[in-house]
């Protein structure tokens, strides 16, 4: 039977005894998250089929709850991480409706207190000058707070019935904010999720090289085949 090789963590390696994963051997873990969960679930694979192969501080069984936890979590990750693209097209979508409308409220403006007169009221509509524009701010946090300015000097004025007038303000203001607290709230999820997938990242490549240095001790002469078998593929050990 195959004489079984036990590995704490924090053994030293053969280049310099800095612990695991700071061997040669780590340079077949592949770095990519798609590329690494493969090899670990090879791996832990081979491993349950392998029980000569032990660790003091970690059961095959346990490694493969392991993986397919951060195989679970990786999944999520990337699911959640597609939503952002249509999250910023909804808001890009609004940003243009909101544009366009504040065009037509201006002239609303400047035919009730003349061209000239205007741009002192912009202010109460939540219209204010950047970048050489009258415009609701750019600024996404500040162009939400304005259309609530909007809508007050808009009734406040007589616009109400207008096309652009009490109704669309209000759905705007609702849509607008519906639509960033979505965005805000991906971007949380996405680096809740981030953070989770990288710390179990992290203690199954410990895992992974401390197999490696064991399957080494094992195999001396035959270990290059033996890694292969494993499902390390890349030879660049």
């Amino acid at each position: 039977m195959l004489p079984k090789k036990h590995l704490h963590p924090d053994a030293a390696t053969a280049t310099g005894g800095n612990g695991a994963g700071t061997s040669n051997t780590t340079a077949i873990i592949p770095a990519a998250d798609t590329d690494f969960m493969d090899v670990a679930k090879n791996v832990s694979t081979s491993w349950m089929s392998n029980p000569a192969i032990t660790l003091t501080w970690k059961k095959a069984g346990d490694f493969q709850t392991q993986v397919n936890d951060y195989e679970t979590v990786l999944s999520s990750r990337k699911s959640t991480g597609s939503l952002r693209a249509g999250q910023s097209q909804a808001l890009k979508q609004l940003d243009k409706q909101i544009d366009a409308a504040v065009k037509e409220v201006k002239v609303y403006i400047e035919k009730k207190y003349k061209t000239e007169n205007a741009p002192a009221q912009f202010p109460r509509f939540g219209i204010v000058k950047e970048n050489g524009h009258q415009r609701i701010s750019k600024d996404r946090n500040n162009r939400r707070a304005a259309l609530a300015l909007m809508i007050d000097a808009i009734a406040a004025d007589g616009f109400g019935a207008e096309e652009y007038g009490t109704a669309f303000w209000t759905g705007m203001q609702t849509n607008y904010s519906a639509a960033m607290n979505t965005a805000g709230n991906t971007t949380g999820d996405v680096s809740d999720k981030v953070a989770t997938k990288n710390q179990q990242k992290k203690a199954i490549k410990q895992v992974l090289s401390s197999l490696l240095m064991v399957i080494k001790a094992n195999y001396p002469d035959s270990y290059a085949g033996v890694y292969r078998d494993w499902g390390w593929q890349k030879e660049s050990y």
